[in-house]
């Protein structure tokens, strides 16, 4: 390629990622899915300010997802109405897929995945086990 040619690589849209995000929540258990009623999923390029000074994280292209919530064991026993949020950071999702050579949609897939593990309250392993059955590729 010359110098003066330039490579346009098409990045997704907050909407795209809302998108793989969504079809991801469509590929979960009939079982999971019944109980992410009151639940919401926000893209943003970035998390805010406060979010990253909030976890002790300096470079804002760290957080590629977060849940906000509390998780469902706990809501039993509290009287707990706010919606649970799962936030999904575009602009870091993009970089850190490119970095380790991963497709955004099925790095969506993975980061949400986990995000509704907090949610649910799972241990390491059973975090694993969401992972594996839920497994999302390019050839679906």
């Amino acid at each position: 390629m010359a110098i003066n040619e330039f490579e346009f690589v098409q990045l997704p849209a907050i909407a795209e990622i809302y998108d793989f995000a969504y079809e991801s929540l469509q590929r979960l258990p009939e079982s999971f899915r019944a109980h992410l009623k009151n639940f919401v999923i926000d893209v943003k390029n970035f998390a805010e300010k406060e979010v990253l000074e909030e976890l002790l994280m300096k470079d804002r292209y760290d957080l590629l997802g977060l849940y906000r919530g509390v998780p469902l064991p706990l809501k039993k026993k509290t009287k707990h109405k706010k919606l649970d949020v799962i936030y999904l950071y575009r602009c870091p999702l993009i970089r850190h897929a490119a970095e380790n050579h991963e497709d955004v949609k099925s790095l969506v897939h993975h980061v949400l995945i986990n995000e509704i593990a907090h949610h649910f309250g799972c241990t390491a392993h059973e975090m694993s086990w969401m992972q594996q059955y839920s497994k999302f590729s390019n050839n679906d």
